[in-house]
């Protein structure tokens, strides 16, 4: 009897071996399962998503993009919308017509509504315009007034809707007239401009 149960413990111990090996196995499965499952199922959704939040900031950074060029695009237009209105007037205040007797009554206008007395008017021959530039026509003219009367009319030249530049301005006292505010005589030379070729009006005409 002693040696048969000497020969249990061996069988035991062989039973334990196998479990420890079939738990074993059991756990390598479980590994390669679970790795399956990442390759399969979890890396391509975490490669996805990754490629996801790469579109996402791609797009935003165009969105940007966008934005900055829409706000460029609106500023030109702005701007040239500003050059267009700077151009029409330019367009108004130097004309392609000289018209030198249109100027001369306009002149001539403006001195009644200043209340100053002309005594001259010398338009001078005009002169070759500038490559890509305007023709200019000087005149020469002497007017008579108070100093708030001749301001006024400096004032009144430079609101007309042709540009008028002052080139120079000499003041004298005038002729007084008894109590009343002390005369200037102002000897003005100016210039007005024109796109065309500027003509002087033919006298006697």
């Amino acid at each position: 009897m002693k040696p048969g149960r000497r020969s249990a413990k061996p069988q035991a111990s062989t039973r334990r071996s196998g479990g420890k090996a079939v738990i074993a196995l059991a756990v390598m499965v479980g590994l390669v399962l679970l790795y399956g499952w990442n390759s399969f199922f979890l890396a391509p959704k975490s490669k996805a998503k990754a490629e996801t939040h790469k579109e996402l900031v791609a797009a935003r950074q165009q969105e940007q993009q966008l934005r900055r060029n829409l706000t460029e695009l609106r500023k030109l237009a702005s701007d040239s919308q500003a050059r267009e209105a700077e151009l029409s007037r330019l367009g108004r205040l130097i004309p392609a017509d000289p018209d030198v007797p249109g100027a001369i009554d306009t002149l001539n206008e403006t001195a009644k509504a200043a209340e100053v007395a002309w005594s001259s008017f010398v338009p001078a021959p005009p002169a070759p315009a500038s490559v890509g530039g305007p023709s200019s026509t000087s005149i020469g003219m002497q007017v008579s007034g108070t100093f708030q009367q001749v301001f006024d009319y400096l004032r009144r030249l430079e609101l007309l809707d042709r540009l008028v530049v002052i080139d120079s301005l000499q003041l004298s006292a005038g002729a007084a007239e008894g109590a009343g505010p002390t005369r200037l005589d102002a000897d003005i030379k100016a210039r007005i401009f024109s796109t065309g070729a500027a003509s002087l009006p033919k006298v006697g005409a």
